[in-house]
This record gives structure tokens, C-alpha cells and sequence, in this order.
């Protein structure tokens, strides 16, 4: 089955925006956990600084950030189109493409 072309363009844009953005904040990885929660402190003090609210407010939500960001940085090119694919395809997708895909995973 080809690929929805919407759901393919969102993908690139997603995948561009989260290398872009592993790139910025020199994510790999190979990254510690001492790294990491350095990493998640900081993004969480900014948000404390920008938006109010206390370092706990924040600190969830960039640690699901930056884990998930890690773990795709470990993905190649294809596996980080893939996986956002896959993301943006209910999205996108017709009812018959939908259909089709439902039936490839049942069968």
C-alpha cells in the first residue's frame, strides 16, 4: 500500500522540527542520566521564567519531552519517517485507506 501523501508531508515536517530541535539542544543518544535530568531542569526553568507556574508544573512535561527526544535521535532517517507516519496517518488518511490498513494489521 502507497504512502497517504498528506500524512507523508506532516511526517517530514515533524521529523525535520525534532532533529532541528536535537540538534539545538545537542541531544544524542548516548546520553547519561545525569544529562538528562540537567537537561530536563533547565527547559523546565525556562518555562518557570516564560510562563509562570512552579519547576513541578513543568517538570513532567519536559521529561516526556526529552526522553522521547532522545529516543528518536537513536532512530535512522527512516525509522524517524516511519514513526511519524504512522503518528499522522489517522490524521490524514480517507476512510478506504484507513480500511486497508486495518486490514493488513488484522491479517
Amino acid at each position: 500500500m502507497g504512502k497517504n501523501p498528506q500524512a507523508l508531508a506532516l511526517a517530514f515536517k515533524k521529523c525535520k522540527g525534532k532533529i532541528l530541535k536535537i540538534k539545538e539542544l545537542e541531544i544524542t543518544p548516548e546520553m547519561d542520566s545525569d544529562s538528562i535530568e540537567a537537561l530536563i531542569e533547565k527547559l523546565a526553568n525556562t518555562k518557570v521564567i516564560d510562563e509562570g507556574k512552579t519547576l513541578a508544573d513543568h517538570v513532567k512535561g519536559q521529561r516526556w519531552y526529552v526522553e522521547n527526544l532522545v529516543e528518536f535521535s537513536a532512530l535512522k532517517p527512516e525509522e524517524q519517517l516511519e514513526h511519524e507516519y504512522q503518528d499522522a496517518f489517522a490524521d490524514n488518511a480517507s476512510e478506504d485507506e484507513m480500511l486497508k490498513a486495518l486490514k493488513l494489521i488484522a491479517a
